[in-house]
């Protein structure tokens, strides 16, 4: 547990105000040195998945982040919003269609981008 403790925090400090390819490279391999999260929450892309779909549920339950598409907020509830991830998150980063598989956040198959909440309890659109 504390590893995931690490993780979320690492996101909430690191990732606010970032797109959402900004939470899957906090899970890379190679920022091992100074995020410390385990081998085995991003050892392989099943892993990494898992890890990436557990800090998105649990940053939305908090109310970290809000989910929307073209700037209209997902009201549907978290558990369908997360689903709607699952299912449209391609099997492996080469079945994405690209050679750097954070663009696939940026593409139109990407069902969401995200909204970081501020002070002053507003969401702000990540670019």
């Amino acid at each position: 547990m504390l590893a995931t403790q690490q993780l979320h925090r690492l996101a909430v400090e690191k990732c606010n105000g970032s797109s959402l390819d900004a939470l899957w490279e906090l899970l890379a391999p190679l920022h091992r040195g100074w995020t410390n999260v385990p081998q085995a929450l991003i050892g392989d892309f099943e892993s990494r998945s898992q890890s990436f779909f557990w800090l998105l549920e649990r940053l939305l339950r908090e109310g970290h982040i809000k989910l929307h598409k073209n700037g209209v907020f997902y009201e549907s509830p978290i558990d369908e919003q997360v689903e709607m991830f699952r299912r449209a998150f391609p099997e492996s980063e080469k079945k994405s269609g690209y050679e750097d598989f954070y663009w696939w956040f940026f593409d139109d198959e990407c069902p969401a981008g995200v909204a970081w909440r501020q002070a002053d309890g507003s969401y702000q659109i990540a670019d």
